[in-house]
């Protein structure tokens, strides 16, 4: 499976409009190459170098299987709650250095998770990976 983005390449700068210093909108996603057996798709963000530990910027459970991608501050699946509290996208904005945003793709064997239900993302989604695929941005603010 591939994750990649038409505004940034893996491992370069997260362009300033998808930060805390812009629009702090989503990026666009797209996908390609997912495993047979898929029923959905599950997407996170992670900050690994926040100062408290890894910072969750964004969850989403329940996207179709069908769909190729998210545009930019497209809102598809379920948003779950983040670091902040809010179902909704974190912008970047580490307090200093730069600092890795890991987009998590994940084709999971499952079509559908109880929003509600979910309290760790991960162990809930763990026992249901099929496949993952990686996207790294990096951003430092000014």
């Amino acid at each position: 499976m591939k994750l990649i983005s038409a505004d940034f390449k893996d491992g370069g700068d997260l362009p300033e409009k998808f930060t805390c210093q812009g629009e702090g909108i989503s990026p666009p996603l797209q996908w390609s190459e997912v495993p047979e057996g898929t029923k959905s798709l599950a997407l996170i963000l992670s900050d690994p170098d926040a100062p408290s530990g890894n910072f969750i910027h964004w969850q989403i459970i329940n996207i179709p299987v069908k769909t190729t991608g998210i545009d930019q501050n497209q809102i598809i699946g379920d948003e779950l709650p983040n670091a902040t509290g809010a179902s909704s996208y974190v912008p970047p904005c580490p307090p200093s250095g730069k600092h890795r945003y890991i987009f998590s793709l994940y084709a999971l064997n499952i079509d559908h998770l109880d929003p509600a239900s979910v309290g760790d993302f991960n162990s809930v989604i763990q026992p249901h990976i099929i496949e993952k695929a990686q996207l790294t941005g990096l951003f430092q603010k000014d």
